[in-house]
């Protein structure tokens, strides 16, 4: 019995004895090596990014608007045409005629006027010198009427039988680049039913893209509250590698209710016609500049269901300290709130680390 006793107290002995080593390990945790970048506030260009549709502002498929045959198509698809250009030509020959005939009708409308006029004027003489009846006086008036509507008439006719004439010449309404022909010379088109070809503006050309609404959001606070200033807003394009800078050209002021985003525009110059419509392409935005923010890289930035937040080092321990996004990228974000000048802010070893660890700062940045 003295010996299980014995047996006894030397295990409690022993489990004390492996209980103290335990907590002296655990208090012995060394520091923990961090690497750091001292927070520092400044002026901040922002650029935001959005995938973009190229669009034309006219792009039109023309149609007659007299009937008859196609006697000539002066293009090729594809070709550059100038506003005035021609592209085809309708048979003229009956418009022709009908301007004729309408300036016929013209002449013998002016030629019953001016008989008409006189008489009027020789009558009214006559009236007020009590030579003629009233009858005779309203008969003249209403025949000087009558001619002056039939001559205003005709005159029309004349105008509208030209105006027919003209459009017997299908000229191009715009700068553009025409596409097929869609009829062939000797076929038969209706006035406004009949489509001729397509022509597209090309220069200048824009591209449509949509923000989302907390951007648009974030853009009108922080610009009316004066955290973000306007600088030259620029619009760059990037399309197949190659980049083309423009200018932010429109912002609406309505969110879809659908989408969730705001319709913008950007334009582009594109004297050589490298940039064609329906084709996608990346834009971004330069020309906001966040006043006194502080620039970190994404590694820094943590997350937890509460807050997004940063460790510094204070006092020789990691601190946790929330942070408030002003705007970021794939690479870093751009803090407005949370952090001050002179911050060590920890951006590596945070599976080892947390609030109160103790940490010893390898490298800042």
């Amino acid at each position: 019995m003295k010996f299980f006793k014995h047996h006894i107290v030397s295990i409690l002995i022993f489990g004390i004895f492996i209980s103290a080593c335990s907590k002296e390990e655990t208090t012995a945790i060394p520091a923990q090596p961090v690497n750091t970048i001292t927070a520092k506030s400044e002026n901040i260009p922002l650029r935001f990014s959005y995938p973009a549709k190229l669009v034309s502002d006219y792009d039109v498929i023309i149609k007659p608007q007299v009937s008859g045959v196609i006697i000539k198509k002066y293009f090729k698809a594809g070709d550059l045409v100038k506003e005035g250009d021609r592209l085809f030509l309708i048979e003229p020959d009956k418009f022709q005629a009908n301007v004729n005939m309408a300036w016929g009708k013209a002449l013998m409308a002016r030629a019953d006027f001016d008989n008409a006029n006189k008489d009027y004027g020789r009558n009214k003489i006559l009236f007020e010198k009590k030579a003629i009846s009233q009858k005779e006086y309203d008969t003249s008036l209403a025949s000087f009427k009558t001619t002056k509507a039939n001559l205003e008439s005709a005159r029309a006719e004349v105008e509208n039988a030209k105006i027919d004439l003209a459009h017997t010449e299908i000229k191009a309404p715009f700068d553009g680049v025409v596409g097929d022909a869609l009829i062939n010379i000797g076929d038969f088109v209706n006035a406004s039913t009949s489509e001729l070809v397509r022509i597209t503006n090309l220069n200048p050309i824009y591209a449509d893209f949509y923000i989302s609404d907390t951007d648009k959001l974030n853009i009108s606070r922080n610009t009316q509250s004066g955290k973000w200033e306007l600088d030259n807003l620029i619009a760059n394009l990037n399309l197949n590698g190659e980049n083309y800078k423009g200018k932010l050209y429109f912002i609406d002021s309505v969110i879809d209710a659908n989408s969730g985003t705001v319709k913008a525009k950007a334009i582009f110059d594109n004297n050589d016609s490298k940039l064609l419509p329906g084709a996608f392409a990346n834009v971004s935005t330069d020309g906001f500049i966040q006043r006194n923010g502080f620039k970190i890289p994404q590694v820094a930035i943590l997350q937890d269901q509460k807050e997004v937040y940063v460790y510094i080092i204070k006092d020789g321990k990691a601190t946790k300290t929330p942070v408030h996004i002003s705007s970021q990228t794939n690479d870093y974000a751009v803090i407005d709130k949370g952090l001050k000048n002179g911050d060590k802010i920890i951006v590596d070893n945070f599976k080892k680390i947390r609030q109160g660890s103790e940490v010893m700062e390898i490298r800042s940045k």
